[in-house]
């Protein structure tokens, strides 16, 4: 059977329709994920990244600006959030709601990036299991993170990909092997289980990485 990338599961309404897509319940409720799990990756984030007020970090996939908001709340740092879905960045801009954040489409980045922009780290959290081509989209944050530069990401062992034939597919990439291929490996491991759920704690994994050069 074909498979046809289907990147319109990601566009939404409103702000409730978005955080249902951004984390789906997994034995829990979307509401409790949200509640307990963004402070948490919060402080794993910045354990690992050193953020201050002059950070400029890319959120890649951001959706709404779950983590941007917190991040900036935290650190006022500043933050691109990067993701493919229109919907999702008009309402990240209102979510976040600061001066210290925008959003832009893949494009827009590479644009700003050829023209020499590069930012200080980049976090991507739970979305290279979603993307087409996710060989193009390190190869991206490659290219827009600094020499030295830090990449943190959470990310399912294995793939999610919408498809319009089926919903959601596993092609069999190894999404951190590609990382380990682009950057090199500082430090990984699975989400604390108190933190999450048992599912998420099981089949997820955080790693940290740093720019070659």
């Amino acid at each position: 059977m074909p498979a046809t990338y289907y990147p319109d599961v990601f566009n939404v309404n409103d702000i409730p329709s978005a955080m249902r897509i951004i984390l789906t319940p997994e034995g829990t409720t979307t509401e409790e994920r949200w509640r307990i799990e963004t402070p948490y990756l919060a402080d794993l984030i910045a354990s690992k990244i050193e953020i201050t007020p002059d950070t400029i970090l890319i959120d890649y996939g951001c959706g709404i600006g779950r983590m941007a908001k917190e991040l900036i709340a935290r650190h006022g740092c500043r933050v691109i959030g990067v993701d493919i879905s229109p919907s999702m960045r008009a309402l990240a801009v209102i979510y976040v709601a600061s001066d210290r954040f925008f959003s832009c489409a893949p494009t827009m980045l590479d644009a700003i990036v050829e023209r020499g922009f590069s930012c200080d780290a980049a976090i991507s959290i739970w979305v290279l299991q979603h993307c087409a081509k996710p060989a193009d989209d390190i190869a991206r944050l490659r290219r827009a993170v600094k020499p030295a530069g830090h990449v943190f990401v959470v990310n399912n062992d294995t793939r999610a990909v919408p498809i319009a034939e089926q919903g959601w597919t596993d092609d069999g990439i190894d999404i951190k092997a590609m990382l380990r291929g682009d950057f090199v490996p500082q430090e990984d491991g699975r989400p604390a289980r108190e933190m999450t759920t048992e599912s998420i704690a099981r089949h997820t994994f955080w790693a940290s990485f740093r720019q070659r050069g």
